[in-house]
């Protein structure tokens, strides 16, 4: 069975050469293309956009939108709404977790853990500056909640279920972790790089997907958290139902770690609280 996304892909890619020379991809479709993340459920129509007076386009399975003011690029021989218009024309469809995460994903700066790796890319798609100027430039359907969602947005975040994590934590009462965070051992040798962290409790805490089901990137892990111990910290590991389905439970589980790393933490290194002999 054709995947929500292939489909989606299939019928833009049917649209494009009948597309009006005015028109642009918008919303869940420009975001779809430029690959924020998003939920389930967003493709049944493709999203087009015209800027106003122009006719909107009238065709099955087209949900047609005029803009006052958007920017365009072209990407792959398609036109679709710059990162700036498109963050905007996305309140109308997400809850405020989701409009989270797809700003996390324009505004994250890409950096190599560890500095390990060259990168291609260097910059956000967007600035938090661009974000706040479309804001301003026109009243956005879902205006308020584009701003809380630039409120809370931060520069770290890697994935959609990051984003998610952090928020949960933070709207359970506890203190905002830091994101992205390279570790390094007493020997200044890079060890990993968390998700999210409490460096003062020497705590890391990782969101699991699919991925980390396959045998390689499963024996990874298994060194990466064996690096982490014999560096002092501790990791906890959440996956999908603690994250999108019982919320409640993952945050329990935080609340866990965070009270057995500061007992750890606070353990004696001599005598029987020294366990290295």
């Amino acid at each position: 069975m054709e995947s929500e996304e292939a489909d989606a892909w299939r019928r833009i890619r049917a649209y494009v050469p009948v597309m009006p020379e005015h028109a642009f991809f918008v919303g869940p479709t420009a975001a779809l293309i430029a690959g924020v993340p998003l939920p389930s459920g967003l493709h049944d129509e493709l999203h087009v956009g015209v800027l106003d007076p122009r006719t909107l386009p009238r065709r099955p399975g087209i949900r047609g939108r005029r803009f006052s003011v958007a920017e365009t690029r072209r990407w792959a021989g398609m036109r679709l709404a710059d990162p700036a218009t498109t963050w905007a024309s996305l309140a109308p469809y997400l809850g405020e977790y989701d409009m989270v995460a797809a700003s996390d994903y324009l505004l994250r700066i890409p950096r190599s853990p560890g500095g390990l790796v060259q990168l291609t890319r260097t910059r956000a798609f967007a600035s938090r500056a661009d974000l706040e100027q479309i804001l301003a430039a026109n009243r956005w359907r879902g205006g308020p909640l584009l701003r809380r969602a630039l409120n809370r947005a931060r520069t770290g975040a890697s994935s959609r279920p990051e984003t998610w994590t952090r928020l949960i934590i933070v709207d359970g009462g506890l203190p905002e972790p830091e994101l992205d965070l390279d570790i390094f051992d007493e020997s200044g040798d890079f060890v990993a790089c968390a998700d999210l962290a409490y460096p003062h409790l020497r705590l890391a805490i990782e969101y699991d997907g699919a991925v980390h089901r396959e045998r390689d990137r499963f024996l990874h892990d298994i060194d990466r958290t064996t690096r982490l111990h014999e560096a002092g910290w501790q990791d906890l590991h959440l996956a999908s139902p603690h994250v999108f389905g019982d919320r409640a439970e993952g945050l329990r589980r935080v609340i866990a770690a965070r009270r057995r790393s500061a007992m750890l933490r606070d353990l004696p290194r001599t005598g029987f609280g020294d366990l290295s002999h």
